[in-house]
């Protein structure tokens, strides 16, 4: 995360990939800050957890470095192939509704995309 911020002082980076300082600090807090709003609201609906902070720490690294605008399309993209992914599963009952599903390698496949599409622009 603190490497991801300090590169956006760099002003020979690539800006239309790396954000400004800016972008960047609000991209790492807003991660961090979704996340850890989802995992506050279901503890308090549920009084179970139901998600890890290491995914709001993923998420506040990617806001550092592709800063906030990349949060939206991270997290839309994340949850879809998640689902795409889960589904299969619950149809077939070999999983119900409260087994878990590691979030932080469809964060990591909703990044990766991001930066093609963006590449692609």
């Amino acid at each position: 995360m603190f490497i991801g911020f300090i590169k956006s002082f760099d002003p020979n980076l690539d800006n239309f990939l790396f954000p400004n300082y800016i972008n960047s600090l609000i991209g790492g807090v807003l991660g961090y800050l979704i996340i850890w709003l989802i995992i506050f609201a279901y503890k308090k609906i549920k009084n179970k957890e139901g998600m890890g902070l290491g995914d709001a720490k993923l998420l506040s690294a990617i806001g550092f470095w592709f800063g906030w605008v990349s949060i939206p399309f991270v997290l839309f993209l994340s949850s879809i192939i998640a689902l795409g992914f889960s589904l299969p599963s619950l149809v077939k009952k070999s999983k119900n509704l409260s087994s878990q599903i590691p979030f932080g390698p469809y964060i990591v496949l909703g990044i990766t995309l991001y930066i093609f599409v963006k590449h692609m622009i």
